[in-house]
This record gives C-alpha cells, sequence and structure tokens, in this order.
C-alpha cells in the first residue's frame, strides 16, 4: 500500500509564502490593482529556493513578474497595474505582462512568431524551465490559489529542468549562465534533457 504523504508541495508552498510578510504585502495589493493577475516565475522560484538552501531572501531589488489574461486590454490597462505597483513597491523592479498579446512581440531565438496564447496556464506551459513555471494570487476569500502546469515537484527538489516547448536548448543554457543559477543556489541539480 503506497502511503499519501500528509504534506504536500502545495502546503509546503503555501506555508513558505503565508510565512513571509512581504509576500502577503505584495498579494494582497495586487488583488486590490487587479484580482485576476498573478506573481509568477523568478519571485516564487527564488524564495522556494533560497528556503530550501537555507539562505535568506531579500525582496528588496528584485524583479517581480506579474501576468493575467486580458483580451480586452489594449495595454492601458498593463501599464497601471506596472505604474500602481511600482508606486506601492518602488524597492522593486515590476515586469508586468498581458499574456493575451505575447504572440504581438516575442519571437523565438530563430526569430520566428508564436501562437496567441490562450490563458495563463497556456503561458506557463511554455516558460524555459519548469521550476519556474508557477504562479500564485490570492482570492476573494483570501487563500492562495497556484497555477503550476508542470506541477511542483521540480521547484521542491531543486531541480533545473529544460522544457522544450518553446525555447531551445541554448536559450535554456544561456539562462543558467546569466542567472547563475547554479552559483546561488549550490544544491540545485541540473536536468539536462
Amino acid at each position: 500500500m503506497t502511503e499519501t504523504p500528509s504534506w504536500t508541495y502545495l502546503d509546503q508552498l503555501k506555508n513558505i509564502v503565508y510565512a513571509r510578510d512581504d509576500m502577503m504585502q505584495i498579494l494582497c495589493q495586487l488583488f486590490q490593482i487587479a484580482p485576476d493577475a498573478y506573481i509568477a516565475a523568478g519571485l516564487i522560484r527564488n524564495l522556494v529556493w533560497s528556503q530550501l538552501d537555507g539562505q535568506p531572501y531579500v525582496l528588496a531589488q528584485t524583479e517581480a513578474d506579474v501576468i493575467y489574461f486580458d483580451a480586452k486590454d489594449d495595454g492601458i490597462r498593463q501599464r497601471e497595474i506596472q505604474s500602481q505597483l511600482q508606486q506601492l513597491f518602488p524597492e522593486m523592479t515590476w515586469d508586468v505582462v498581458n499574456q493575451a498579446y505575447v504572440h504581438q512581440w516575442y519571437r523565438t531565438d530563430t526569430g520566428q512568431m508564436i501562437e496567441p496564447l490562450c490563458s495563463v496556464e497556456h503561458a506557463l506551459s511554455l516558460w524555459p524551465e519548469t521550476a519556474t513555471a508557477v504562479a500564485l494570487r490570492l482570492n476573494a476569500q483570501n487563500s492562495l490559489e497556484c497555477i503550476a502546469p508542470f506541477g511542483l515537484q521540480d521547484l521542491f527538489e531543486l531541480k533545473l529542468r529544460w522544457n522544450a516547448s518553446l525555447v531551445s536548448h541554448a536559450v535554456f543554457a544561456q539562462r543558467i549562465q546569466s542567472k547563475c543559477f547554479r552559483a546561488k543556489w549550490p544544491k540545485l541539480q541540473l536536468i539536462d534533457a
């Protein structure tokens, strides 16, 4: 008989985030500004990996990715969300992206356009690393909602795995170098296939 773990990766993620007043403040403000938007990517990945590696993680001076999907937004809402977050948290760099329009400007490393995305989850499913493809938001019940199309296993097992859905292996390798993943988190395992 297989035992079901009583403490899931999602439970762990929520515990880490709920324990951080700074993250909760950001998530609360984001809900007030744009309830359909999510904190995503490096902010979550770095928070978890730092926790697992026993390192402090200071949010000041970091880049925070915010994503949402709104086919009716002509760009004004995206700029408003970014401006409001920058005013509320000026010590951080905010990158707010409406995933409904990524296909209009994103090009692959071979210069090809991509097909329009259909949701936040679809967008996350194309991100370069599985452990980075995680998004969080607060809902109206003040509970955390998570989208992780590849699950949370790689994130919590400190595995850096290439997602070949959109980017080439060369782009993945370049990100490993430019972001200094292995220098920052020595316990990180590179899954190179």
